[in-house]
């Protein structure tokens, strides 16, 4: 898509020329209101979703009469002539006050006064949701794909590492030992989940609103079910008052980036965690660090940094939205406009988060013998050794107390579990060998004993890694059929090129 300088509001004066829906005025628009005003600079990008919705508008439009003779063939063709001039930078919109007046206004100019029909039956208000909806849509398709690239980038990784065995921690004190794939993959479940609501969202937005017109439906015989069909709409919004002044849809999918940002905040932070020299469980490759501007022996984790960052955008998108829809009062306001900024801004936003997170992952090497070694610390096998009581008949209170003096006794002497000597074996533990509590309480052997379903088990985290694959995939396949379907839906409209 071309670059314009559609944010410079100062080129170009405002007159009735341009300002096509003035003709209730006897002034020319204040050029101040004007700057005001204006949401080109926003709602530029959304040109090729505004040319394919009115294609679809103008082909309904011949169907129930009120285009007649050809004038349905060279108003698509003026259409696609727009659209290529947009494509290639050839237009200058920033004499125009938004997107639909754009269109309009070059259509004017290419194929004459039959241009003015193409609005038969709509209005700017259902209009804007429209492109909005074919917008976010597709938009929604490119996250869940970057989300399921980051996705398949961890369960590689998790696949490279099968046998590393880490610390797990609670408060972030040492807590038990788990594979370093489990953790990875405690992050797939996280996207996951971000996957399956923005799905869910998915089936709210693909609702058509166009023929609500600006609040009360029309007059005119138009017929939404060929122009949702047209554009592969599989439901229509029913309620025209509600079709122009929702903005849930957009209000929902900036919230479940929110979430999608908090999940990938906390992957940041941890990588940020793993890297500091008081951890050292893993090195960044240098391509994925920066240095510092006066100390040389830096080498900052700022990519995580940053993804931890700019997680604060997204909260801030969906508060912002929140606060300009609260207090509107059915149906449409100029409020409205507002929702542009948090939506286009933000969505490209988290796309590249994901996809550059996917890149951090793949370029992070864990440090082995670092991770071995924090394995020595904290008594990470206590829960294994109060569990192998229970095992043996003592009820878990009584083992958690047991194992509990143990573990103070241990470390007012600066000693571990495996430091255990006979003489520390009381006489509620006088029935374990001193061989089979240190294979109990062994820190690598500590995986192979969890049982239950979704554990740091080899077999539960081999389960899993197979499990969510097959879940990509079958997101993957799913994406590429919605992308084929709206492909063939621009075919069927004709207004692209190429």
């Amino acid at each position: 898509m071309p670059d314009h300088p559609v944010n410079d509001r100062t080129q170009h004066k405002p007159d009735n020329a341009t300002r096509l829906w003035g003709s209730r005025m006897e002034k020319t628009l204040d050029e101040a209101v004007f700057r005001f005003s204006t949401s080109i600079g926003e709602d530029y990008v959304l040109y090729p979703y505004d040319i394919w919705g009115s294609g679809a508008h103008c082909r309904m439009l011949a169907r129930v009469g009120i285009l007649v003779e050809n004038e349905e063939e060279r108003m698509i063709a003026g259409l696609r002539t727009v659209y290529h001039e947009l494509e290639t930078g050839r237009l200058d919109p920033s004499r125009h006050e938004d997107i639909h007046s754009l269109v309009e206004a070059r259509l004017f100019e290419i194929i004459g006064e039959e241009a003015g029909k193409l609005h038969s039956g709509r209005s700017r208000n259902d209009q804007i949701v429209l492109d909005e909806r074919l917008y976010l849509r597709e938009k929604t398709l490119d996250i869940l794909t970057a989300i399921s690239g980051l996705g398949e980038t961890l369960l590689r990784q998790a696949e490279v590492y099968p046998d590393l065995v880490m610390p797990g921690y609670t408060h972030l004190q040492p807590a038990q030992p788990v594979l370093f794939a489990h953790h990875y993959l405690a992050y797939c479940a996280m996207f996951r989940r971000d996957m399956e609501r923005l799905w869910s969202a998915l089936e709210r937005i693909n609702r058509l609103p166009l023929g609500a017109a600006a609040l009360a439906g029309t007059s005119l015989p138009i017929d939404r079910r060929m122009v949702a069909e047209l554009l592969d709409f599989p439901d229509i919004e029913a309620n025209s008052m509600d079709a122009v002044s929702d903005r849930d849809f957009i209000l929902e999918i900036l919230a479940d980036l929110a979430i999608g940002c908090i999940h990938l905040s906390r992957l940041g932070e941890e990588i940020v965690l793993w890297s500091s020299p008081a951890f050292g469980f893993i090195t960044i490759d240098d391509a994925f660090t920066t240095g510092s501007s006066i100390m040389p022996q830096k080498k900052n984790p700022d990519v995580a940094e940053l993804i931890r960052g700019k997680a604060g955008e997204a909260l801030g998108a969906w508060v912002s939205l929140a606060v300009t829809l609260k207090g509107l009062p059915l149906t449409y306001n100029r409020d409205l406009q507002q929702d542009k900024p948090p939506l286009l801004r933000i969505v490209p936003e988290v796309e590249n988060l994901f996809r550059i997170a996917a890149g951090l992952i793949e370029h992070i090497t864990p440090n082995a013998d670092r991770i071995r070694e924090a394995l020595r610390t904290g008594f990470l096998t206590a829960t294994d050794l109060a569990e192998y009581l229970v095992e043996h008949g003592m009820p878990f209170r009584t083992a958690h107390a047991v194992v509990g003096n143990l573990v103070r006794e241990l470390s007012i002497r600066g000693k571990s579990l495996r430091d255990i000597v006979p003489t520390d074996l009381g006489e509620e533990l006088s029935f374990i060998s001193l061989e089979e509590l240190r294979a109990v309480t062994d820190e690598e052997c500590s995986i192979t004993r969890k049982l239950s379903l979704g554990s740091t088990a080899p077999a539960e985290v081999h389960r899993s890694i197979v499990k969510t694959r097959l879940a990509l995939q079958e997101d993957n396949q799913r994406i590429a059929r919605f992308r084929e379907r709206w492909q063939e839906s621009r075919e069927r409209v004709g207004t692209t090129v190429g």
